[in-house]
């Protein structure tokens, strides 16, 4: 929101007067005529009528202040018309304000974990699909709970039809030499491809009566790699790929799969992962993932068991 500009012109002429005559009394008893005749009240309208010229001018900026304004700002007003001194511009200000404005406002040094996401991802360049910064972290010699100060690594996902998408290693090298000029100079900043965190359901499910069981299964497949796809998935509504770092939580799989047409209802369900020593996570705990990592739903080692009554 663009801070108002104060009307700095709120004073006429016979405001001043008026003014200067009611302070007479205080400060010079002994003068009495106030008629227009008396030098004192010439005095008076004199100055009254410099000043209203004065805030007539303080409020209003001339082509040439503007002008000069606009060249330290950056604007290249070197082929504009009628530059010289005194001349008539004939220059668009407006316009030439608005695009240099526009211009300043482009994001271009990265301080922020949100400016080095938001750079990569303005360069279409790269096709990257989602980029996440995490602030004193270096992925490429340590893990994400080990703390670097002055660190910074970000963690580009490609545009790709693949399941687990994985940037090349050029386009690794890519991103790190155009984040490179746009650091701050005590900053060293990593980029790194995501990890995937393992997750395998399985559930006893009871579908509706006379539903096809084949068909049913697929279904239920289909929207729980819908539900965990790293470009496309998410709890979120926005549907913008599962969230960097964010906990596998077995009722949101068992929203999904009640969710399914033809599902009565889930009877069980237990959420495996292949991370740590791989253990049976009951229905009430979640799947926690690491901040640098995503979720990859394994199909092949998933079971759904289906029953109709």
């Amino acid at each position: 929101m663009p801070i108002p500009l104060p009307n700095l012109d709120d004073r006429t002429f016979a405001d001043l007067v008026e003014e200067m005559r009611a302070l007479i009394p205080r400060y010079a008893s002994d003068w009495t005529d106030h008629n227009a005749s008396d030098p004192g009240i010439m005095l008076i309208e004199l100055f009254a009528w410099l000043t209203e010229a004065l805030i007539y001018r303080l409020n209003r900026i001339p082509e040439a202040s503007r002008a000069r304004f606009l060249e330290l700002l950056g604007a290249d007003l070197s082929k504009a018309v009628g530059l010289s001194c005194g001349a008539d511009y004939g220059i668009d200000f407006d316009e030439i304000q608005a695009q240099t404005v526009t211009t300043l406002k482009k994001r271009w040094r990265a301080v922020t974990a949100e400016d080095f996401e938001k750079l990569v991802m303005e360069n279409k360049d790269f096709n990257i699909a989602r980029a996440k910064c995490l602030a004193n972290v270096d992925l490429e010699s340590f893990g994400p709970d080990t703390s670097r100060p002055g660190h910074v690594s970000v963690i580009v996902v490609p545009c790709s039809k693949e399941a687990w998408p994985i940037p090349s290693g050029q386009l690794i090298k890519d991103v790190a030499e155009f984040l490179d000029e746009r650091r701050l100079i005590t900053c060293r900043h990593h980029v790194v491809g995501p990890h995937y965190t393992s997750v395998r359901v399985r559930a006893d499910v009871v579908g509706i009566f006379k539903v096809q069981v084949a068909n049913l299964r697929k279904e239920i497949i289909t929207n729980l790699e819908e539900f965990f796809h790293p470009l496309d998935g998410g709890p979120e509504a926005e549907k913008n790929g599962w969230p960097f770092g964010r906990d596998v939580y077995a009722s949101e799989v068992y929203e999904v799969i009640e969710g399914t047409e033809g599902v009565d209802y889930v009877e069980s369900l237990t959420l495996w992962t292949g991370e740590g020593d791989g253990g049976c996570l009951g229905t009430s705990d979640r799947i926690m993932i690491s901040p640098n990592n995503l979720v990859n739903f394994n199909v092949q080692e998933s079971e759904i068991e289906l029953r109709v009554f």
